[in-house]
Formats: C-alpha cells, structure tokens, sequence
C-alpha cells in the first residue's frame, strides 16, 4: 500500500479496534445470546485451565461479567451419561482468542473479531489494488465488509467472522496472482497453498459446508496442470484438520464437538449450581431432553438424504435473495455489486463462475437440508448461516467500473443497514429483538419469511382455523381478540389451510372519534365512530379479498396466505397484566406479575370464513335441564344440561364463531336483568342428530327475588339462538335468596348423566 492509503487503513484500524474494549458489556440484549455460553466459557476454560470441561468453576465463572443475566443456551455434552461434561463447540475459535480474553474477558471476544475483520478489509484492498487506484481498493473492500449483515457479527461472541476470515484467508493465497504488485514470489508457492487448505480447513472444522469454498483454487490450479499446489492445499487442509481433531481427542475423547456425544443445550441458573448432573432416577428428564436434542445438535443431519419439496425450496430461494430479515439483496448490497461487476468485467474467467458456483453449493446446501432454519435459527441478523461465506464474493471482483458503482451500495445500505451499522449492539425500542431494524418503512416492500421458524419478534398463533403471524410490537393478543396498536400501520399476515373467498371480522373500538382502516387484498372497510358507550362499539366487517397474497410451505404443509393491514387513527392505554411462566432460574420466591400499557387503537377478531358464519345451525331440542329451585345471591353455580342439534350442520367449538352455552336472567316483569350471562363451552364440536351432555355455569344475580332463568345458546359474535328460527330456550323460576359466607359451588339436584349415557 501506498502511504496516505496505510495511514487511512491504520487509522480506521485503531478506531475500530479500539471500539469494542469501550464496551460495558457486548450487545443487547445485556446477556449471553445464542451460541455465546459455550464460546465464552470455552475460551475461559482453555486460558484458566487449559482444559474443555465443563466445571462447577466455569459455571460460576458467567457471574463474573454477566451476574444478572444468565447463560441461557450452553451447549454442553457428555459421553457418559452426564458424569463428565465437555463443552459442546467446537474449540479453535475460543482457542485463537483466547490472548485477548485473558485481557479483556468477554471484551476480548469482540476485539478478536473486530481484528478479524480489519485482516479481511486489508486482504481485500490488496486482492482489488491489482486492477483499481489504491484508495477505490480501499474504499471497495471497506465498504464490502462495513456495510454488510457481516459487520453486526463482530458483536456476537461465536464463530462467524472466525469462518468469514478463514474463507477469506484460502481465496486470497491461492487466487491471488504471483508476479503482481505486492504478491508472493513463485518460490513460496508452497507455502502460499499450504495457507490456502490450512486456512480453509479451519472453517470447515465449524462447517463442513463451506469445503466448497476450495473449488475455485483447486481449479485454477488443476486449469493450470499445477498439481504440486493443489497437493500442497491438500496437505495443508488435511494437516489442520487432524491437529484439530487431534487437540479436541486429547481433550474430550472424541474428534469433533458434533459427533459421538450426548448433547443438550441447558441455562446457568445461579452460582454453586451445575445445570446438569449424572443420570439419576431423578435426573431422568434432563437426560431424555439431552438425548432428544443430541441428533438436532450434531452433524448427523448432514448425512442424511434430504426430503425436498419443489414448492417449499422456490418459496425460500426467494427469501434467500429478498426476504425482509434474510434477504441477500437485503443485507449484502455489495455482495449484488461484485456479481454485476463480474459480469461486466470478469464473466470470461473460469474461476469466477466456478467461485459462484461454490457459492450456490453452499446456499443449496442450506436450503435444501434444513428448509425450516437455513437462515441461522433464532439468534440471527440477515442470514447467520451464509454470511460466513460471504468474502467469497469479494472475489469475483477485478476492475471496479464505473468507478461511481460504489455509491449505489452506499445508497442501498442507508437504507437497509444503516440501523446495523449506526446501532450494531441492537435497538433499545419497545419489545426489542435482534431483528428489531426491520420495522423502519422501507423494509415493508420485502416479504416476511413466513415458512421459517424462530424469527423473533412475531407472534404465531391459532385463531379461527387459521394461523396468525403479526409483530409483537403492534398486535398483543388477547383472548380471541387481537389489540391493535393505534396510530401505527399494523400487518397480520393469515395462513389457513385452503383458499378462502371471503372473511370475516369484528372490530371492537373504545375511543371517540376513532378512525379504523382495514384491507385485505383488493377489499378495504373504513370505519368512523363517533361516541363509544362503555363496552365499546363493535362491528362486524366482511372483506373479500379476490385471491391469496401468496402461498406458503411450512414443512411440507402448505398455507394460504392473506395480508391484512389495520390502521387505527387514535388509540388509548390500555392496562394488561404480564404474568412470567415458571422460569427455569426462579431467582425469587414470588411470582412475576407486572402491569403494562398497550396503546389500543382497535380489537380485531377474526371469525373465519364469512360463508361459515352464514350457515343455520339452530335448531335444537332440550332433553332435560337441571336447575336448582334456590340459589344464593351472587352465588355461581351448575345445572346440568342434555341438549341435541337438530341442525344440519356441525357446532363449532374451537374458533371465534363458536357454539357456548349461556343464559339469561329476567324479573319478574320479564325484563333483562343480565343478558351476557357467563359463557361454557362445549366439550366438543357436535354433529348433527348428536347429543351432547354439559354442566353449564350459572352466576345467580346479586339482588334477592325471584327470577327466570333463560338457557340460550349462542353463536358467539353471531346470534343468540332464542333469536333465530328453531332455536330454542330453556326457563326455570329460581328464587334468590340473601347470600351467605363463601362456600363450595352449590350442586344440581341430581348429576346429569356422563357423555353418552341416556337420562
């Protein structure tokens, strides 16, 4: 390099560098993340003691850095039933960065990284000085590695940028051209092409995958009749990997961390605690989850022929180019650059196609072996698992023309990555997740990948026979409804199982002067409220949506699905109570209960299939009610009922339209004194002809008297039965009388007989 060109790069080197010791504590959330538990903890085992077992001391070793957040998926394994625990990564990455841990601890990590990919910045602005001016070279390769997914990845204390630099480091020693500027003499060929297999080798320990990644060396050379490098690559491939394998059998008996071990992915709950203990009667259930888990988490399913839908693998080649949290076009702008540069420069050159080529095999190969999570799991920005061969393309690169190209890169990722790169530890927004950035406006035009599973930040959930994806920020479900967040542009993505023509819903608004927008597809419905009495102005609204936004495979199932957009103009807190499940690290003895505000625009509620909602399912017949003559005031209690349809059609029970018994209470002038009386529902779904036998809940009214009791069915959301032709009632008189102190539910008469039986 020449010298105004060394002192930018030694410049942005320092900055860089320096930038992850500032750190308090690496990314948000302000805790151990996917893969990282076993990484860090390795590499403190390996500088403490030299070791790769896991210990009550390593163990305790997370409180030292992280004392309020626990590791939350460490990857552990045994090949004795749990008596002896080994880590369960593999180890040469936490090896190779284990002198800056011994520094800077869980810092180190981050800065090792941050190194990383300073080299490859460095290699790439050599590799790109042959054909450009220094300072493009520099500002391409730069720019390739700043303004990608790739730069998030410094940030995460696992693997990636240990692969993307390994990559890297095999293409550059063995495609970079002896007798150019700066490259290595002919008589070192040996060494370069060592380097290249050694360098390659270290990746593919971590991923067998990436082996591709050699083919374009290995051809240039077998082009070229140089068998003595591609012997030499060999060598060094085949030298590295069994000193690796050799290293990790000394170490745990075994030569990788994927293969012959139980393996479990478990939390680090508190100090002086070990989150796995050897195999006892009552440790069985640790085990059998270990046991379940150890296939999933080892190379196993590599070996195996994969399953392949046609319909499933176009979906996701499709969000493997533009999907809004994965899409290459998405997160690598400059990866799209160097493709149309090689084609405009470089689409004579043998090695480029077969460097694309390789590149293809190794997206191919994620996309067709695990369909399900090709995108990197749970913990991921962009696509966790491609992105480490993402250097590879740095390669197809030569002459950078027109020298203006760069600026569309620049261009695309100020509007795509600038999140990533302003805010890399993560956003600090209102139910934050690691893909929190896709929630600016512009993202809105890529597909959200809906045949992916662990995308967080999404609810999925069962309503009405269909499945509901919607944001968590924006929809917060509750009981059949959805809360829709006001003032915001609310996407709820339904997949249901066959085509529908059109659907139905109710929208419930609480606030005066409400504005409520609802599309789907081609149908839109504008709703404007004026004043609101207090239980809200509900309407029913019927959208046809003239065809399905698009189809869906989920594990070879496929899905219909349909984009519905609410928009509510206003909204206003609404209070709701979080209660946390049983933790698996109960640090306190109380239970977790904490009220929220969601600022409530509209209640949606999805019923179904408008044609199913249409259908007369009515009629009835009573076979008998058991009421008791005298309750207590306020008292709830059972009758029991036996009733049978004499519709010709199903009752429904599992969706927002369904069948529940219910009642009525009127004076003794016949009016209303409770209409919405308690709702039970069916024990199952009845066909016509069929009867059916329930204990109903009854709330008897809270004033002394005596009443009518009215048994109404009611097709929720719909119509009362009493309200329709054939359907009908049941009355009893029931006296009220004063209440007593709280007691045991009072009982019917006589039980009514079980399902099935005859009275």
């Amino acid at each position: 390099m020449g010298r105004p060109t060394r002192l930018v790069f030694v410049c942005l080197a320092v900055f860089l560098f320096v930038f992850p010791l500032t750190l308090e504590k690496p990314g948000v959330p302000a805790t151990l993340k996917a893969d990282e538990p076993a990484y860090y903890l390795l590499s403190l085992s390996l500088v403490r003691d030299g070791d790769l077992r896991f210990e009550m001391k390593d163990n305790d070793r997370v409180f030292e850095e992280f004392p309020a957040a626990p590791a939350q998926n460490l990857l552990l394994m045994s090949p004795d039933r749990w008596k002896t625990v080994y880590f369960a990564k593999p180890y040469l990455y936490s090896l190779f960065a284990a002198p800056l841990v011994a520094l800077f601890g869980a810092n180190g990590l981050v800065a090792f990284n941050m190194l990383l990919l300073l080299a490859m910045i460095f290699l790439g602005t050599v590799w790109l000085r042959q054909w450009n001016p220094e300072p493009l070279a520099l500002l391409f390769s730069a720019s390739f590695f700043l303004l990608s997914a790739g730069f998030s990845y410094v940030f995460w204390m696992q693997t990636e940028l240990f692969n993307m630099a390994s990559v890297m480091a095999c293409l550059f020693f063995g495609l970079y051209e002896p007798g150019a500027e700066g490259a290595p003499e002919r008589r070192r060929w040996w060494l370069w092409a060592l380097l290249s297999g050694a360098a390659l080798a270290l990746a593919v320990y971590n991923k067998p995958m990436l082996a591709a990644l050699g083919f374009p060396v290995l051809y240039r050379w077998a082009r070229a009749r140089r068998f003595r490098e591609i012997g030499a690559w060999l060598a060094g491939a085949a030298l590295t990997l069994g000193l690796a394998a050799g290293v990790s059998i000394a170490f745990t008996g075994k030569p990788s961390a994927y293969l012959g071990m139980e393996r479990a992915g478990l939390r680090i709950c508190r100090p002086g605690e070990m989150p796995i203990q050897p195999e006892t009667s009552t440790a069985e259930p640790v085990h059998a989850a270990a046991q379940k888990a150890g296939e999933a988490r080892s190379w196993f399913w590599i070996f195996r022929i994969p399953e392949v839908n046609a319909e499933s693998f176009f979906e996701n080649l499709g969000y493997f180019l533009w999907g809004r949290h994965t899409g290459l076009f998405v997160y690598f702008p400059f990866a799209v650059l160097s493709v149309l540069l090689f084609l405009l420069h470089g689409r004579r050159s043998g090695v480029g196609w077969v460097n694309l080529g390789s590149l293809a095999v190794v997206a191919l190969f994620f996309l067709l072996w695990i369909p399900f999570n090709w995108h990197g799991g749970g913990g991921f920005v962009g696509n966790r698992y491609f992105v480490n061969a993402y250097p590879a393309f740095l390669f197809l690169v030569t002459r950078i023309s027109p020298a203006w190209l760069p600026a569309v890169g620049f261009g695309w990722a100020g509007l795509y990555l600038s999140t990533l790169f302003f805010q890399p530890l993560g956003l600090t927004v209102k139910f934050p997740t690691l893909q929190s950035h896709v929630r600016n406006a512009p993202f809105r035009i890529f597909p959200v990948e809906l045949s992916l599973q662990g995308i967080p930040g999404y609810h999925r959930i069962g309503r009405s026979g269909a499945r509901i994806v919607a944001r968590r920020d924006q929809v917060l479900p509750m009981g059949e409804s959805l809360w829709i967040e006001g003032g915001t542009r609310a996407e709820v993505y339904l997949e249901t199982f066959e085509p529908v023509e059109r659907m139905s819903f109710v929208v419930l608004n609480r606030v005066p002067g409400n504005v409520v927008e609802v599309s789907l597809g081609d149908a839109r419905e504008r709703l404007a409220f004026g004043k609101v009495p207090p239980e809200g102005d509900a309407r029913r609204v019927n959208l046809a949506p003239g065809g399905w936004d698009r189809v869906s495979w989920t594990r070879g199932q496929r899905y219909y699905v349909y984009k519905l957009v609410v928009r509510a103009a206003r909204g206003v807190n609404r209070t709701w109570t979080v209660e946390m499940p049983p933790p698996p690290c109960t640090y306190f003895a109380w239970t977790a209960k904490t009220q929220e505000d969601f600022f409530t625009g509209a209640e949606l509620t999805y019923l179904g299939p408008s044609e199913g909602l249409d259908k007369d399912l009515y009629a009835l017949d009573w076979v008998f009610a058991r009421v008791p003559r005298q309750v207590k005031a306020g008292e709830t209690f059972l009758a029991g009922v036996k009733l049978v349809n004499r519709s010709r059609e199903t009752w429904p029970v599992d969706a927002a339209a369904r069948i529940n018994l219910s009642y009525h209470w009127l004076d003794a002038a016949g009016k209303p004194v409770v209409w919405e009386g308690e709702r039970t529902p069916l024990p199952r779904a009845v066909p016509p002809g069929e009867t059916v036998n329930a204990r109903q809940t009854v709330k008897a009214p809270p004033t002394p008297g005596t009443y009518t009791l009215v048994l109404d069915p009611v097709f929720e959301q719909i119509a009362w039965f009493a309200d329709k032709n054939g359907g009908k009632v049941y009355r009893a008189q029931v006296e009220v009388v004063e209440p007593s102190p709280p007691g045991p539910l009072s009982q019917p008469p006589a039980q009514p007989p079980g399902e099935g039986e005859l009275p």
